[in-house]
């Protein structure tokens, strides 16, 4: 027989591991799929049973990194509800192509670390106390092109197009003198590069390398001084079903800069 303060003692452990707790820290992100770079997400999340200023939300690509690898970070005191337990934020995300995913975090000020310190001087979160994390969060898939850039080649009728793609097809830059006559093309010259022509770490090593995609680069001549010209990139016959229009003028003699 078991003796009753033995008894009384092993109800209140059974209770302590059974009862569910009062609260549970729920995290959710809207949408799961992004179209293209700079499209935002919501993060939403709730049950954040005595909130602190301290509590923080860190950001991850790819989703497997281990919690000291977050490539950003904000405090959930940034959401005018964070009192409550309960909040919410919406930021851009860049296509790193690879996925991302969330994960929140208890910080209190006995464990900051006056040494480790981000770019901006501030002390670093720390990451023992996990709260919650998010589902992952994606790209679609076969969309580009992106990162689209204009620059001079030195020579005053040339413009240099440039735009990363995913998977490294071959793609034209179409150009016209209107928006709806864009009858001129010129091919792209395809250039990539991989960790192990980074020069140190952390870029060479797998916590620090991040797929560049594939860059490509192509030259429109023999433009005129004073025109406006429309170009759009896009897979050969808008292969990809996406357009991408932009228009600058080619600067004078006097170097102004073009309109982009």
């Amino acid at each position: 027989m078991i003796p009753v303060t033995s008894s009384i003692i092993l109800s209140l452990l059974l209770s302590l591991l059974f009862t569910p707790s009062a609260s549970e820290v729920s995290i959710s992100v809207s949408p799961q799929t992004l179209s293209k770079s700079g499209d935002p997400v919501t993060i939403q999340w709730s049950g954040v049973d005595s909130p602190s200023k301290l509590d923080w939300l860190g950001i991850y690509s790819p989703p497997n990194s281990s919690s000291s690898d977050f490539i950003g970070y904000l405090f959930l005191s940034t959401s005018p509800t964070w009192q409550s337990g309960s909040g919410s934020t919406t930021i851009p995300l860049v296509n790193l192509r690879s996925n991302y995913h969330f994960r929140i975090f208890r910080w209190t000020e006995s464990e900051i670390n006056p040494k480790r310190r981000d770019h901006d001087n501030n002390p670093l979160p720390g990451t023992k106390h996990l709260l919650a994390q998010s589902a992952e969060l994606g790209f679609e898939p076969g969309r580009g092109p992106e990162q689209v850039h204009l620059a001079f080649t030195g020579r005053e009728d040339e413009m240099r197009v440039m735009f990363v793609s995913q998977d490294g097809k071959e793609m034209l830059v179409k150009y016209g003198l209107r928006a709806d006559a864009m009858d001129q093309s010129v091919g792209t010259r395809v250039g990539r590069y991989e960790r192990e022509d980074m020069c140190d770490a952390p870029a060479n090593q797998s916590v620090g390398w991040r797929d560049p995609g594939y860059i490509h680069d192509g030259v429109i001549t023999n433009l005129k001084k004073g025109k406006s010209i429309w170009i759009d990139d896009s897979i050969e016959i808008l292969f990809i079903g996406l357009t991408i229009a932009r228009q600058f003028g080619l600067v004078n003699s006097s170097h102004e800069n073009p309109t982009c």
